[in-house]
């Protein structure tokens, strides 16, 4: 089978299955395994008050949601799940409640 259509392949799995692959070093995670690898990240940091931050990804972009104390938290938070294999890009929706 050509490369193409193993590639064509793969991606119709990935779609039927419901998950979406992101690749970094020849690998591939899941958008789930990216999400939980990016919210254990998160909850090793007890000043980030995980219970607040909700992580979700798709194709390899991670959504962070939720609230934190501080901007610092919140430059915190993101640069934990830019730091995640498979990451591609991360998109910060934290809010900041001043309470820090």
């Amino acid at each position: 089978m050509s490369s193409s259509k193993q590639l064509a392949v793969m991606a119709l799995a990935a779609i039927v299955s419901g998950g979406a692959y992101a690749q970094f070093d020849g690998e591939s995670r899941t958008d789930a395994q990216i999400s939980a690898a990016v919210q254990k990240q998160i909850d090793e940091r007890p000043e980030l008050k995980s219970e607040n931050i909700s992580v979700r990804s798709a194709h390899g972009v991670v959504y962070l949601q939720g609230l934190v104390d501080t901007r610092v938290d919140q430059d915190e938070a993101a640069a934990i799940a830019a730091s995640v294999p498979g990451v591609a890009r991360v998109y910060n929706g934290l809010a900041v409640s001043g309470n820090g």
